[in-house]
């Protein structure tokens, strides 16, 4: 379970992300918008829950299953429909979650 965070500016071109390390999760500003003074999470906060409980679930996997397993989790595609379009995505895509679990599963 993510129980603290932590926020971090990445040193590579990498764009905004999250993820965690044992139970914190890590909040990563892309290095360019950083420079540029841009806030990189206005359209993620809307998510920030599901991206909770999404790295929760990572953190649960791999004490149980290991870290690879966990890993994988990220590396699963659906296919989801989405106002009349379908769409192949991986499960950690969270436009496309329907709940907080940050899990999006196909219907």
């Amino acid at each position: 379970m993510i129980n603290d965070f932590a926020l971090a500016c990445a040193i590579d071109e990498s764009p905004a992300y999250f993820t965690y390390h044992k139970e914190t999760m890590l909040i990563i500003q892309s290095a360019r918008d950083a420079k540029a003074g841009v806030r990189s999470f206005q359209f993620i906060e809307p998510f920030i829950e599901a991206l909770i409980s999404h790295e929760s679930i990572h953190v649960v996997i791999k004490k149980f299953e290991g870290a690879e397993v966990s890993d994988s989790l990220d590396d699963i595609e659906v296919i989801v429909e989405h106002r009349g379009t379908k769409f192949q995505v991986t499960l950690n895509n969270m436009l496309f979650a329907r709940d907080n679990s940050g899990i999006v599963t196909p219907e």
